[in-house]
């Protein structure tokens, strides 16, 4: 965060530095042409070194007046800022032209004596304030990038949180469903636990210390969805009949970890509940410019999969890492669920 406002500032320094550069080579050219290549010298000179009376007369009423006035509602105190402010720099830009500039570069352009007068001092204050209007609407432009660039930092942060407390929470939740089904199966099969032991051991090995990142390889996820399906393959035995089918090239991937392993998850605790039997299949394609993840659960009795939290997250993760890239594709039916997930990098 601390960098994106380092950013920003830097970012803003450098535009005001080409807004001024800007200005005196634009006004510059301008001049000269109406003159001639002769006066290019001349008025080089004038708005280089009037440059620090336009400055400093725009940042003050850029950077103070208008907040101690104008965005506190105190809009008489802002028109007499204003007034003042105009008057005093008139009066110092003429005098600065006159005697630092044509004094020394071309006397035949010095004002007649009695140039200060009020007639002059307005219409050269007024003339001067189009360079303030223009500096303000910039400022503008860029005070909106900023609040719109932390907005989405904040955002960001947020979310990353929100999806790295996901990940933390997600490992103890399939943990400790793998455990009280482990109690469960021990006691009505108990010759089955020593093998499903070794499983979850294998599983949570990879699990807990190899699937923690951000991203992991494809070839990681695909090895993390096998081991679990076998788990469950080995516990519910007849009565669920699973298919995992993967094709193309995985080692050109990395994904963000156990994107489907919640909805297979949700899913399979439904056969452990009951003496129904059911059927899944995972799917995973991984071809150049597509990837595509996809779970079907089904029965010939209905059942119903609550997972809305695991909907919500799913798609912050993916928006995250994927931002535009993805499709999320949910089909339902009383005995069926599918959810595919879509990735074009």
């Amino acid at each position: 965060m601390k960098t994106g406002i380092l950013h920003i500032a830097k970012r803003n320094y450098i535009l005001h530095g080409l807004f001024w550069l800007a200005w005196v080579i634009s006004f510059t050219f301008i001049q000269t042409l109406n003159e001639g290549i002769t006066s290019l010298h001349v008025w080089l000179m004038y708005y280089l070194i009037t440059l620090p009376v336009f400055v400093t007369h725009t940042y003050l009423i850029a950077y103070w007046l208008l907040p101690k006035t104008f965005f506190l509602g105190r809009y008489l105190l802002f028109a007499l800022g204003i007034s003042v402010f105009l008057i005093v720099f008139s009066v110092i830009e003429l005098l600065w032209s006159n005697y630092l500039v044509f004094y020394l570069f071309d006397r035949s352009r010095m004002f007649a004596p009695g140039f200060l007068n009020l007639k002059n001092i307005v219409i050269s204050g007024v003339g001067n304030h189009y360079i303030i209007l223009v500096f303000l609407a910039i400022k503008a432009g860029s005070s909106w990038y900023r609040a719109e660039y932390q907005k989405e930092e904040l955002l960001r942060s947020k979310l990353e949180t929100e999806l790295e407390i996901y990940r933390y929470q997600l490992q103890p939740r399939i943990v400790l469903e793998l455990i009280e089904e482990l109690e469960v199966l021990s006691l009505k099969k108990a010759e089955t636990a020593p093998e499903m032991i070794i499983n979850i051991s294998n599983f949570l090995n990879r699990f807990l210390y190899e699937g923690k990142e951000e991203l992991i390889p494809l070839e990681l996820e695909v090895k993390l969805l096998e081991e679990f399906m076998t788990i469950h393959n080995h516990a519910l035995g007849e009565r669920l009949s699973s298919n995992f089918i993967v094709s193309g090239n995985l080692k050109s991937y990395v994904v963000p970890p156990l994107l489907l392993l919640p909805f297979i998850n949700s899913a399979i605790k439904i056969a452990y509940d009951c003496n129904e039997t059911y059927e899944s299949t995972v799917i995973i394609k991984a071809e150049r410019k597509y990837l595509l993840f996809s779970f079907t659960f089904w029965s010939e009795n209905s059942f119903k999969i609550a997972d809305d939290e695991d909907n919500k997250i799913t798609y912050r993760r993916l928006n995250y890492n994927f931002p535009g890239k993805h499709r999320l594709v949910e089909n339902i039916d009383d005995n069926f669920r599918e959810f595919s997930i879509e990735i074009y990098p």
